[in-house]
């Protein structure tokens, strides 16, 4: 298990909070996608916390696959932690705690760990996080069409993406939801074309605080007690990856 991918799950420090709204304004075309460009680039500033602090992140995500598939829909709800040096996430399905020397990935239904040599880029570089953001600029900067509708306190903001960009993302339309008073986005709604596995995606950011009072355990600290697993992990089967990378 590669851990480079399980770091992914930054991109979702993006945006956030839920709230609710009616009344409709449409606003331009270039003023709805500066203030989304404008959170972006606030968003990139915020990527690394300062040292002592903690950032808290909370979303849930919806997905709906493509028929041919038969699979059913499903939803997850996950938390992330990060700090300057450490970070925790944990879904349904899984778990991971890292420092700069471990990164560990906790997957209770098939009750293994994967213990992991840490990658100085997960703290040291925003590349992941980064790619996301440039990604999500490429698609507003070369969207064919950007509509704007305001709610009272709520701007929908739809986006559909230029041929080339949806034939290389399968994206067909992108839906957000940001809060005008907060200055947040607090959902993002993708759908994809037929050729995609995934049919729609739905992320609701919950809640994010950028100088939270949550505590992040080390990852020993956290699976460990005296060199043995915690009752909570008894029965689990470690797969030390460390001298294979």
């Amino acid at each position: 298990m590669k851990t480079v991918k399980i770091f992914k799950i930054t991109a979702i420090i993006f945006l956030l909070m839920p709230v609710y709204s009616i009344s409709n304004t449409v606003t331009p075309f270039d003023e709805c996608k500066n203030k989304i460009l404008s959170y972006l680039e606030k968003m990139e500033k915020m990527n690394k916390p300062e040292s002592g602090k903690v950032y808290y992140v909370r979303y849930r995500m919806h997905t709906e696959f493509s028929k041919e598939l038969q699979i059913s829909s499903s939803e997850t709800v996950t938390e992330v932690m990060t700090s300057k040096n450490m970070l925790m996430m944990k879904d349904q399905n899984m778990k991971v705690f890292g420092d700069e020397e471990n990164v560990f990935v906790v997957i209770p239904k098939i009750k293994k760990i994967y213990w992991n040599k840490s990658d100085p880029r997960i703290f040291n570089d925003a590349n992941t996080y980064k790619k996301f953001l440039d990604i999500q600029r490429s698609l507003l900067n070369s969207a064919v069409e950007i509509s704007c509708v305001k709610q009272n306190d709520i701007t929908i903001i739809t986006v559909k993406p230029s041929a080339e960009f949806s034939k290389r993302t399968k994206l067909l339309q992108q839906k957000i939801t940001y809060n005008n008073k907060s200055e947040r986005i607090i959902s993002v709604d993708n759908s994809y074309n037929r050729y995609n596995k995934i049919k729609n995606q739905t992320i609701v950011y919950e809640a994010l605080d950028f100088n939270s009072s949550k505590k992040i355990a080390s990852p020993i600290t956290a699976l460990f007690r005296a060199k043995e697993l915690k009752p909570a992990y008894k029965g689990f089967e470690i797969i030390d990856n460390r001298e294979n990378r």
